[in-house]
């Protein structure tokens, strides 16, 4: 899901893989020379197979014969609650955008004006909850804000469901090492500015009653799966 922590999410396994895969260290804060995308080509043969995408799974997927036909991978599916995603990515992109908060927030439903709004948020998170819900053992789903809290339990489930064999003290470094100071450091002069933001505020702090009234009744509309997160009027 976008802004739901997955550069530091790549930048620590992918430290944690170096560590114990005897690479070298990840060059810049995305860590694509480890974890790349899905099409990226792979720079170290003795390294885990490893991709990183936002993308709103095919429909194919679904489809228990299209999975005898196509050996798949095991997904870690990393989501956050949608109103800190949309948050965040306003504010990583608001000069971009050159709009306001309540209009970022009703999205854009017919084009790509932004490259994450509401309707894009709900369409992921149904779309992955019905394959969650119908292949269980083929998906792990983490959320951001478990991770934030436990970080190591939430990074050894992932060890452990993909079998990537990373020793505990080569996890608790990468741990040490993936801070928003340490990844500020390690910037990608290439890309922009922004993927990691060091001030938080609340929803409320950016939404008028008006906006939270949309926000929630397009949540009871549309949403399907809510992982347990509380999309309701307080």
């Amino acid at each position: 899901m976008h802004q739901s922590g997955t550069h530091w999410l790549k930048y620590l396994l992918a430290i944690a893989i170096a560590k114990e895969y005897c690479l070298p260290m990840p060059q810049y804060n995305h860590a694509n020379d480890i974890i790349g995308g899905p099409k990226d080509p792979r720079l170290y043969d003795n390294a885990p197979r490893l991709a990183s995408s936002h993308s709103i799974p095919h429909p194919l997927l679904k489809l228990s014969i299209f999975r005898t036909m196509v050996k798949l991978p095991l997904y870690v599916v990393l989501i956050r609650d949608i109103r800190n995603s949309l948050i965040s990515n306003y504010e990583k992109w608001r000069n971009r955008y050159n709009c306001s908060f309540s209009e970022f927030l009703r999205g854009n439903t017919r084009g790509r004006r932004f490259n994450n709004d509401i309707w894009w948020c709900i369409r992921f998170m149904n779309a992955w909850g019905r394959l969650i819900e119908k292949y269980p053992n083929n998906h792990l789903l983490v959320k951001y804000e478990d991770l934030t809290n436990d970080t190591l339990a939430q990074v050894n489930r992932i060890n452990n469901f993909w079998g990537l064999g990373i020793r505990e003290d080569f996890l608790n470094l990468a741990i040490q090492e993936a801070t928003k100071d340490k990844m500020l450091l390690k910037h990608d002069p290439d890309r922009p500015a922004g993927e990691i933001r060091t001030e938080i505020k609340t929803f409320e702090e950016f939404t008028s009653e008006d906006d939270r009234v949309f926000f929630y009744q397009t949540c009871t509309n549309y949403l399907d799966y809510r992982f347990g997160y509380k999309y309701t009027v307080k």
